[in-house]
């Protein structure tokens, strides 16, 4: 992305979570660093995000995709089969929106991460994903090489695909973006917007929360039943995007709607340990930070079952099921934290 310079460039995340957003801000400091006109195109949380990280940039809102999880594996895993319909659609109306987008900003490039409707033939459009293979659920995994090719000619409309990994052994995103390949396609590192700061350890457990209801409200219910009811402090972070910080406490627990990037930096490196889900962009921030983490997967997401277990290979990362985290998770904090 060095090589873009004196353009305009459209970046359009997706809405799912805050990840796409998060791990985007690299990308935009990098291309306004190089003289760029930067352009964010979103939705939802993720456009509020980024508009509280950068607000000198110009802004326009796309069709929100509102994706609901089920309460358990089973039924998020056909829940988002049922949403495939609605997704479509908005794929079809991103791709009116980027040429009109294209045509009204004059832009030289879209960057889109995960938005598979965001290209247009009228400038040079990058795709922007560590999941060239879409990882399924047990019983399903037969079916994986369908989706890799039902994946493939998605987004084979853009000129480019970015992965932001490592290409060697050496690589955070094992067989999702390491196994089945296709053309035009970049290893451009990790994405993360995370710098190490020298603070004091104040927070024995810092939780940071993200993605879609109800498995976000559910995570959270459950944490705060159990940290609480421990003798180590703790920060639990909502991930509920707002101006307002207003902070609240139980017993040794604090808790935050919302930080900025800048502070959630601050609190990861203020931390002994972390408990988060097993999302990409987060383990790309642990990495940067060498942090260690309790990782503990969302329900019906395969992905993220996979890339837990897959870096729990480093004795850095640990891994606790959902369902068995009011039975687990005290006992594992016992022998970390001291």
């Amino acid at each position: 992305m060095q090589h873009i310079e004196n353009s305009t460039v459209i970046v359009a995340p997706l809405d799912w979570g805050l990840g796409h957003a998060s791990r985007c801000i690299p990308i935009i400091k990098t291309l306004l660093a190089h003289n760029n006109r930067c352009i964010i195109a979103s939705s939802g949380r993720a456009l509020a995000l980024l508009r509280l990280e950068v607000p000198a940039l110009e802004y326009e809102e796309l069709p929100a995709y509102n994706i609901r999880y089920g309460r358990n594996t089973f039924s998020t895993f056909f829940k988002l089969l049922a949403q495939i319909p609605k997704a479509l659609k908005i794929k079809q109306k991103e791709q009116n929106i980027a040429n009109t987008l294209v045509q009204k900003y004059h832009a030289n490039y879209i960057i889109s991460d995960n938005r598979f409707g965001m290209y247009s033939p009228l400038c040079t459009s990058i795709f922007v994903t560590h999941q060239i293979r879409i990882r399924l659920p047990l019983l399903l995994q037969a079916f994986e090489y369908l989706f890799f090719m039902a994946n493939k000619r998605m987004i084979a409309h853009f000129n480019e695909c970015w992965i932001p990994d490592y290409e060697g052994s050496q690589n955070l995103s094992g067989i999702l973006s390491h196994s089945w390949k296709i053309p035009n396609t970049y290893y451009i590192g990790m994405l993360s917007a995370r710098e190490r700061v020298n603070v004091s350890k104040n927070y024995d457990i810092v939780c940071i929360l993200s993605g879609p209801e109800p498995q976000r409200g559910l995570f959270e219910t459950a944490l705060l039943e159990i940290l609480p009811q421990l003798p180590y402090t703790s920060c639990v972070v909502q991930g509920i995007v707002s101006e307002e910080h207003t902070t609240t406490h139980t017993g040794n627990c604090e808790i935050r709607p919302f930080s900025t990037n800048k502070d959630i930096n601050q609190l990861l490196c203020s931390a002994k340990i972390i408990v988060s889900r097993a999302g990409y962009s987060s383990l790309m921030d642990y990495e940067k930070l060498h942090l260690r983490a309790i990782l503990v997967p969302t329900p019906g997401q395969s992905e993220q079952k996979y890339l837990s277990k897959y870096v729990g290979k480093n004795h850095r990362y640990f891994h606790i099921s959902q369902r068995d985290l009011r039975k687990k998770l005290p006992v594992l904090l016992h022998k970390i934290v001291q």
